[in-house]
């Protein structure tokens, strides 16, 4: 979702949650709204800026309506030609196999994958936790070569940068199945 369609989603809520109020203040008998109500619809301005107030509010809620159902299209990277068709690989696919080459090297507790698309291959960004008293540049680099040659083996896709980012050592252990 968008900031713009957050912020208008925020502002709608607010009308609604300020009609409801009068609605209820209404209902327990305070009828002032009503008279004013009343008296600014007499005016013929009024009633054709409260007319066109409606339909923005509608256009923009019928368009946020409209836009809840819109699936984010899903970015495929490689594209391998066999002598029977294409072979399309996701993002989020890649991104599995890349937290499972990672995940399988010893000390590694949790990864984040955040993968880009290049002309002629794949860059690779991890966010990761490792545990404490580990070597991390000699576990990294283990990661980068891991994670590099099991893209190379399993999807065909050369790699031509991973960053590594190590934002937390943890205490905590993971319990792992195989």
């Amino acid at each position: 979702m968008h900031t713009l369609d957050k912020f208008i989603i925020g502002i709608l809520s607010t009308g609604y949650m300020v009609a409801s109020v009068f609605l209820v203040m209404i209902s327990l008998g305070w009828t002032s709204p009503l008279t004013y109500a009343e008296n600014y619809l007499l005016y013929t301005t009024s009633r054709w800026l409260l007319g066109l107030t409606g339909v923005v509010v509608f256009i923009v809620s019928l368009t946020l309506f409209l836009g809840s159902f819109r699936t984010k299209p899903v970015k495929v990277t490689a594209i391998h030609e066999t002598s029977l068709g294409q072979i399309k690989i996701t993002l989020p696919a890649l991104e599995h196999l890349v937290v499972k080459a990672a995940r399988s090297i010893q000390g590694i507790r949790d990864v984040k994958p955040l993968l880009k698309t290049m002309a002629d291959g794949l860059s690779v960004q991890l966010k990761v936790q490792v545990l404490p008293d580990i070597g991390i540049p000699n576990i990294t680099e283990e990661m980068q070569k891991t994670v590099k040659e099991y893209l190379l083996k399993t999807a065909g896709i050369t790699v031509h940068e991973i960053k590594i980012v190590v934002n937390k050592i943890t205490w905590e252990t993971k319990s792992r199945v195989d």
